[in-house]
């Protein structure tokens, strides 16, 4: 049984009850969250509710109302989950033709093919309805080149190399940014490639904001931790107790070190104690994704511990989300693009992020119906739609 996700996106039978199946759901609601979460950020964004309780390159953050920043909290969530279960599902697809005796050049035909798919979206639909003021490369152009970078370290790696490979990659982009903290924070002009591959920059043309060797890691981890997903412990929801707290553990020693995976500190960046929570997302941190992953991680649990919810439940739309990522990912950007177009051209009084969660909710009522007919069409049209 194989799940779906923005990088394999396959067809589960949520009526079954088998554990596979549930484990299935359960990632697939994860992956779900993080979609409505992104949704909520981008949302936000489009109609002017900034929900920033991130920092960027260690700079200094000016916070809004706890409303504000306790929202972007939540919406920090999406993408390193987006990028771990991005490789995890990976893991899955892979194993799910070798077990139909596909042969591995298979498999990496179709994560090639996957990935220029990805690419090509990103760079022309999600630019064109994107709502920023310059043109952007997003998550999917990140993911998509981590993707071709694991298509070939799969042919040379077992996936616990893999694992190392990316721990060691995470360490190292760590230092790396750590050496460059005082050019980040100064703001300093950056090359397209620099920040392509290790910062950020909004200066570049287009805009840079997931650099792949501060991302990628994540998709990579997810791919061999992916492999073990059959171990009995990976389907207990006190194991994935065990890690959130272990991360978050970890996030209390980087945030507390200020130092070495912790860019900027508390009394850089702002210093009252809501500061404690904000971290960078560009380039990352590993604090930001200790808590982050961490977080999520816990998410699972309760995933796993309650998969009735999600099997026949109320939220049994949420594994859907995530079972049509690639589809709900573009088509949200168009959803909330034309949203945000109505909306701004109306009297708006109040708080802007009413207007955010409003544009959210209305975008959502759109959207999941969307994500239903895509998965009929997709049963319909396998062969046709296996790369969207």
């Amino acid at each position: 049984m194989r799940t779906a996700s923005l990088v394999a996106e396959a067809q589960p039978t949520v009526a079954e009850r088998s554990a596979s199946s549930a484990r299935i759901v359960a990632i697939d609601a994860l992956r779900g969250v993080a979609l409505i979460l992104m949704a909520l950020d981008h949302s936000a964004f489009f109609v002017g509710a900034s929900l920033q309780a991130e920092s960027y390159g260690g700079q200094p953050v000016v916070l809004q109302s706890p409303a504000y920043w306790l929202s972007g909290l939540l919406t920090n969530l999406a993408s390193p989950i987006f990028f771990f279960l991005g490789g995890y599902s990976l893991a899955l697809y892979a194993a799910a033709q070798a077990r139909r005796g596909q042969p591995p050049q298979a498999t990496t035909r179709f994560m090639l093919i996957r990935a220029l798919v990805i690419l090509a979206l990103d760079l022309t639909i999600c630019a064109w309805f994107w709502s920023g003021a310059t043109p952007y490369v997003h998550v999917l152009t990140s993911i998509a080149a981590a993707m071709i970078i694991l298509a070939g370290l799969r042919h040379f790696l077992t996936p616990r190399q893999i694992g190392i490979v990316a721990i060691i990659t995470l360490l190292i982009h760590q230092a790396w940014i750590g050496w460059m903290a005082n050019d980040l924070a100064a703001n300093a002009p950056q090359p397209f490639w620099q920040a392509f591959w290790l910062t950020y920059s909004y200066d570049t043309n287009p805009a840079i904001g997931f650099a792949v060797l501060g991302w990628g890691p994540l998709l990579w981890l997810g791919y061999a931790l992916g492999h073990w997903q059959e171990h009995p412990a990976l389907r207990q929801p006190q194991s994935w107790v065990q890690i959130g707290f272990g991360l978050l553990i970890l996030w209390l020693v980087l945030r507390l070190s200020s130092g070495f995976g912790d860019l900027g500190a508390v009394a850089a960046i702002g210093g009252t104690p809501a500061h404690w929570l904000i971290m960078s997302k560009a380039p990352p941190s590993l604090s930001y994704f200790a808590f982050n992953l961490g977080i999520a991680a816990l998410i699972l649990a309760w995933a796993y511990a309650t998969s009735n919810l999600f099997t026949t439940g109320w939220l049994r739309w949420l594994p859907m989300v995530g079972q049509v990522s690639l589809f709900f990912y573009v088509t949200h950007i168009i959803i909330y693009h034309l949203v945000a177009l109505i909306m701004n051209q109306l009297p708006l009084s109040g708080p802007r992020i009413i207007w955010g969660y409003s544009a959210w909710l209305i975008g959502l009522a759109v959207l999941v119906p969307l994500g239903y007919w895509y998965r009929r069409q997709r049963k319909r049209y396998p062969r046709v739609l296996s790369y969207l």
